[in-house]
């Protein structure tokens, strides 16, 4: 998918999208690679946003 992810605090994480994705906002960080981020949204479907797209929450 991506050349290598990377490991950070932000994984594992509650976020939301700024714009939905057939209809779901709400998901958990499981990816970080870089300026794209994966996230598993609450469908369990995964997809891959820029970060400026996500909020994540501490």
């Amino acid at each position: 998918m991506y050349e290598s992810e990377e490991v950070t605090e932000i994984i594992g994480a509650h976020c939301s999208l700024l714009v939905p994705y057939k209809g779901y906002t709400e998901g958990t960080v499981v990816g970080d690679y870089g300026n794209k981020i994966v996230v598993r949204l609450s469908n369990g479907k995964e997809i891959a946003e820029y970060r400026d797209e996500v909020i994540i929450y501490d």
